[in-house]
């Protein structure tokens, strides 16, 4: 039976990396070397069909990792799996079936239109000319650059918004069932940036796998299943984005007003029944504002709450949780020195 379990959990999996170091070689003038650790020993899985994000700082090894589960680096060390195949030993195997985003503005000539850019690299990749031009089609009425009529101009034309476009419909071309898309949305305006995520998590619920990468948190935190943040080459944290809040035990800031004679009863059973850091009462007429920090679950607050009003026959006014973000769980890790 455990076999079994163990089966169905490996089967799941789209993206295996099992301690995977890779060391660079810098030059710093004409003689001196200077060794760099880009990665040291990270692990972590992503699960098919999942939006998966991988954070880190500038230089934490977000990008070296995207280029080795993409076959353009070797790893020293470890291994790593892409829908069960080797990226060392099957590498031709694994190209078949990732799309790669790293640069929204490389990889395209900038004379030729969106749609005669994406033929021809759909004819590099081994389509026939009739297959590539109706999926060319395809991929840019998905990504919006045919509605905007943008398709047939020269890509010298194109926004960073509609390169970033069509950067994505080149890595959906072939059709791949893993897209790995390096901070796609990097610099973009607000719709385009919303149009990247909206077919991010379209094409997840399809079925297919994306890790991401990005600085922008509340972008992340809208669409990512899971977060995996590394440090100085090394995987800090790995999770859900509520399953990482709830385990660095952040706080929610609570804010309830309430009225009644038993006020001061009620702010002080919070305090025994909570965790509390920090508390302030604010009075207003005759109600009472209390504003507070919480190391606890939102279920477990708001039951509280409610407990101590209808016992205490205090009445709540107004009641507020803000939960603590993801940007809040990554500063935590990050500036905590995870990974040194």
């Amino acid at each position: 039976m455990r076999y079994q379990v163990a089966v169905v959990l490996v089967m799941d999996l789209s993206i295996e990396v099992v301690d995977v170091w890779k060391k660079y070689v810098v030059r710093e003038g004409l003689r001196r070397r200077r060794v760099v650790e880009a990665l040291r020993g990270i692990t972590f899985f992503v699960r098919r069909g999942t939006i998966h994000a991988l954070l880190g700082p500038n230089g934490a090894g977000k990008t070296t990792t995207v280029k080795i589960l993409a076959t353009l680096l070797l790893p020293d060390s470890g291994t790593v799996r892409v829908l069960g195949r080797d990226v060392v030993k099957e590498a031709s195997e694994v190209r078949k079936y990732i799309g790669l985003v790293l640069d929204v503005s490389k990889g395209f000539y900038m004379s030729l239109s969106g749609y005669e850019n994406l033929v021809f690299y759909g004819l590099l990749r081994g389509m026939s000319f009739s297959d590539a031009r109706r999926r060319a089609r395809e991929v840019l009425e998905l990504v919006g650059l045919e509605g905007m009529g943008a398709s047939g101009r020269p890509y010298y034309s194109y926004s960073l918004g509609m390169r970033a476009r069509l950067a994505i419909a080149k890595a959906l071309l072939t059709n791949p069932e893993v897209l790995l898309l390096d901070e796609p949305t990097l610099g973009l305006d607000v719709e385009s940036a919303r149009m990247v995520r909206d077919l991010m998590t379209r094409l997840a619920r399809e079925g297919r796998t994306i890790l991401v990468t990005g600085h922008n948190m509340y972008e992340i935190e809208q669409i990512a299943n899971y977060v995996t943040i590394i440090n100085k080459g090394k995987v800090v944290v790995s999770g859900s984005p509520d399953e990482l809040k709830e385990r660095l035990g952040l706080l929610h800031k609570v804010s309830i007003k309430v009225s009644g004679s038993e006020v001061s009863r009620f702010v002080s059973e919070l305090r025994s029944n909570l965790p509390i850091e920090g508390l302030t009462t604010n009075y207003l007429g005759s109600a009472v504002l209390v504003t507070t920090y919480v190391r606890s679950r939102r279920e477990d607050i708001a039951r509280l709450v409610f407990k101590l009003s209808k016992a205490l026959d205090v009445k709540v006014l107004d009641f507020s949780i803000v939960e603590p973000s993801l940007e809040d769980a990554y500063l935590a890790v990050v500036r905590g020195g995870g990974g040194g």
